[in-house]
């Protein structure tokens, strides 16, 4: 029987043609020009300076609001129609891991896209629409590590005292690009917070790997370059190994791959 299917569908496309599936990618590291918040008869911005990659099943995103508030956010998407994606939230620092999908709606540009979330926020009766211009930035070619990672383990040695530290933390490599976000304790019993996100540049060697800083909330971490032993086991798992000479403390960060949501 399958071989008959088989054969019917070859005889079809022989004479009748079979129509190639276009296939649409938003994959791309971009950086916001602009940001509109209209709703109740006006307009505002909100975030200031942010970044957003999306990879080929997921995205990531990290900015600083007018205010100086940290928005991060990290998920994976598919493909809706033509020009609208739905994006499920894996966290973001609104929500965190509940579940949440927004419906947004891209318009391609020559630099980059517009993208619109026609029901962002409510307030009362009122609606509120989120519009965003974004400009692509320049890649390079695709590495082992392209991909969102989320940090499973973290824990710093010096000498013979070994801290086990706790955080949210999600990692994505793209075509020279890298991006980590994440929701960290401040203090001792971990009931209070902070997040923050870096943005930067990237390069494989080996088992090196260079990050360079450009934009973060760490103010300390722009324009440092930083060189780290890691160690893949397999495809979705690596351990990145951090070294001080300064305080002689040695921080291992395991990370686990996030692969693509599913409905079922």
């Amino acid at each position: 029987m399958k071989k008959v299917l088989t054969s019917a569908i070859l005889i079809s496309c022989l004479f009748w043609g079979c129509k190639k599936v276009k296939k649409i990618s938003y994959a791309g590291v971009f950086k916001l020009e602009k940001q509109t918040i209209s709703g109740a008869g006006t307009d505002t911005a909100w975030i200031k300076n942010q970044m957003k990659i999306y990879t080929d099943q997921n995205y990531i995103y990290g900015g600083i609001a007018t205010d100086s508030s940290v928005h991060i956010g990290v998920g994976t998407y598919e493909l809706d129609s033509s020009n609208r994606i739905d994006e499920h939230n894996v966290f973001n620092n609104r929500a965190l891991d509940s579940t949440q999908i927004f419906v947004v709606s891209i318009t391609k540009t020559k630099d980059g896209f517009i993208s619109t979330v026609p029901e962002w926020a409510r307030t009362g009766s009122a609606w509120y629409k989120l519009t965003e211009e974004y400009t692509n930035l320049p890649l390079t070619g695709p590495s082992v590590l392209d991909g969102i990672w989320e940090l499973d383990k973290l824990y710093k040695v010096k000498g013979k005292d070994t801290i086990v530290q706790h955080e949210t933390r999600f990692k994505v490599f793209w075509r020279g690009h890298v991006m980590f976000i994440h929701r960290y304790p401040i203090d001792i019993l971990g009931t209070k917070f902070k997040d923050g996100f870096g943005y930067g540049d990237f390069n494989l060697k080996g088992n090196t790997l260079t990050e360079e800083e450009n934009m973060s909330t760490h103010k300390e971490l722009i324009g440092q370059k930083f060189d780290t032993k890691i160690i893949l086991k397999g495809n979705d798992k690596y351990t990145q190994v951090v070294s001080d000479d300064k305080t002689h403390q040695q921080t291992t960060e395991i990370y686990k791959r996030i692969r693509k949501y599913s409905m079922f």
